[in-house]
């Protein structure tokens, strides 16, 4: 079977899947590769575009420590994909990490004029409704300020698996 894919779709795609798998605890690794992936691909197409801070651009780094931020950033991905310079290596994986390349492709896929799809838009409200630290104080009164604080609890009282199929039931409607 042969099929046809744009570079946009398939960062999608994968990033769907990435996120799909993250609601479920799915395999943390097949995760991280996807989502790094579909960054990737996002990365690539906005710095075409004369767009910048991303993960491996950000504008939060200064210039002469840019590089050094993006192969740390990459080595975990890296890793994952090729096994050429140290075939018998082990990782000390953060998963954590996994989330800001969600996060930040997400960003990188609105900067380049796509909306968020249902799935990306669950992973966004989900992260908002349970890592609040991450929002500025701005942030928080323009996200929370569009739900009841009983909106809010039940937010965050369901679990990722839980919020997921709720949130996707919702916008199928």
């Amino acid at each position: 079977m042969n099929i046809s894919v744009t570079k946009i779709e398939a960062a999608r795609r994968q990033l769907n899947e990435a996120i799909r798998l993250w609601f479920f605890d799915g395999d943390p690794i097949a995760i991280h590769s996807l989502a790094c992936s579909a960054h990737q691909i996002v990365h690539d197409i906005n710095q075409r575009q004369g767009w910048r801070d991303l993960l491996y651009d950000s504008l939060i780094i200064k210039d002469e420590y840019r590089k050094e931020w993006a192969k740390k950033l990459k080595t975990p991905f890296n890793f994952l994909k090729h096994a050429d310079n140290d075939p018998t290596g082990v990782l000390e994986f953060k998963t954590e990490m996994t989330e800001l390349f969600i996060f930040y492709t997400l960003f990188g896929l609105e900067l380049i004029g796509q909306k968020h799809d249902d799935i990306g838009g669950a992973f966004i409200i989900y992260l908002n409704f349970h890592r609040p630290e991450l929002l500025t104080e701005k942030g928080k009164l323009e996200f929370y300020g569009k739900f009841s604080e009983e909106t809010l609890e039940i937010g965050r009282s369901l679990s990722k698996e839980d919020f997921f199929n709720f949130y996707i039931k919702l916008k199928s409607r």
